[in-house]
């Protein structure tokens, strides 16, 4: 396993004074980027061997949201290498060593001469250590959407999206998600809606956010345009990013 301990910043929080989903999402990537750097198996070293970890999608489940100065421990336990994936979880702790979100992701390994999946050497494998992974409900890897999804307003990749790999950061689909949603919401409840919509139980509730899945299918890059398709079902709120010709770059549940 590898930690570290960090303490929630004033600059992390939502207006709730929690750390932000998106922050959230952040750290707990950040952590495994700590480890391979730390293991001497990091983007730098990949970048010379012409590799790259890309991450394939995340389940996260959330008891609660550290508080605006709350001290944090972030660990990561790599558990599984199958075929090009390498699979982990990744955990936030709180002062008194509860665990109070847990996380599972699936990374897939690339060529970055080809473009195509590879399989990382028995070195770098070794490097890991794999570890039992935590008990969870763990989900499906692929994102099942629901038929008839609503168009919602296209959204231009903006230069603040793109990350060192010159493509749309993962945790900026499920802040785009999020407030998609929240609009939603917003829109739903206003009052020249209609009496009942069949969300209205769902707006009724407090939105707190309590899982996120993510699946990451294609890279969107500056200059792209997102086309997200919405919808609610059985307690989730999904939104398709795809592109003018309906392929998806990444498929967002979210669960209050």
């Amino acid at each position: 396993m590898y930690s570290f301990t960090s303490r929630v910043r004033y600059s992390e929080t939502d207006e709730t004074g929690n750390l932000s989903l998106r922050n959230l999402m952040n750290y707990l990537q950040d952590c495994c980027l700590f480890q391979s750097e730390a293991l001497g198996v990091g983007p730098d070293d990949l970048r010379k061997r012409h590799r790259l970890w890309l991450l394939s999608g995340w389940q996260v489940v959330i008891d609660r949201y550290p508080r605006m100065f709350e001290k944090i421990t972030v660990a990561t336990i790599p558990y599984e290498f199958s075929g090009c994936l390498g699979w982990r979880n990744v955990t936030v702790s709180d002062e008194n060593d509860i665990c109070i979100v847990r996380a599972n992701s699936p990374w897939v390994y690339v060529n970055t001469d080809t473009g195509r999946p590879a399989q990382p050497d028995e070195t770098e494998k070794s490097a890991y250590g794999l570890e039992e992974r935590i008990p969870m409900d763990y989900a499906p890897r692929k994102i099942r959407l629901p038929e008839n999804m609503t168009a919602g307003a296209p959204v231009p990749v903006i230069q603040e999206f793109i990350d060192t790999n010159h493509h749309v950061n993962n945790a900026q689909y499920v802040d785009i998600a999020v407030n998609i949603m929240e609009e939603d919401m917003r829109t739903s409840a206003a009052p020249d809606s209609p009496a009942k919509s069949p969300s209205e139980s769902f707006k009724a509730s407090k939105l707190f956010i309590r899982e996120v899945r993510v699946e990451y299918k294609k890279q969107a890059i500056l200059g792209d345009i997102l086309y997200p398709k919405t919808c609610l079902q059985d307690g989730w709120y999904y939104v398709a990013f795809t592109d003018s010709d309906g392929h998806i770059y990444a498929a967002v549940a979210i669960r209050l």
